[in-house]
């Protein structure tokens, strides 16, 4: 099970109807959702994310991943601050939010020691936000 970390969340200006303290949705009142971030928020702000990744375009696997097993996911968008988790297993290939807030349009993937170039990239949209990295370890 991967426990979240929480690197910084700030919104630059609550909404005043919306509770910023959840965990899950039962915290939430008025039929809205509890957001990955730890925000209230009606379920059509939020959307699933799927994050994928290969290794010098070949599939992430424990070979593959021998030199960061271990990364960090971090989301962040314009009018929102970032948030992410760590430990994400390098061989897993993938990473699911479930009820990603609409602010946040960008991903990073990182490990220390690694990824000398900008690994963040704009979330594509539609039903399911998506991104793709081809990770250089």
């Amino acid at each position: 099970m991967r426990a979240p970390l929480v690197v910084l969340v700030l919104l630059t200006g609550c909404p005043t109807s919306h509770n910023s303290d959840c965990s899950i949705d039962a915290d939430c009142g008025g039929g809205d959702v509890c957001a990955r971030d730890g925000e209230c928020l009606p379920a059509a702000d939020v959307y699933p994310v799927k994050v994928t990744w290969t290794i010098r375009s070949m599939p992430a696997s424990a070979t593959t991943c021998a030199s960061a097993p271990d990364f960090y996911i971090n989301f962040s968008g314009f009018s929102v601050q970032t948030f992410g988790f760590a430990p994400v297993p390098c061989d897993q290939g993938q990473f699911f939010v479930d009820k990603m807030p609409r602010g946040y349009n960008e991903v990073e993937l990182g490990a220390d020691g690694h990824f000398d170039k900008n690994t963040a990239i704009t979330i594509g949209t539609g039903t399911t936000g998506t991104a793709t990295f081809d990770l250089f370890l």
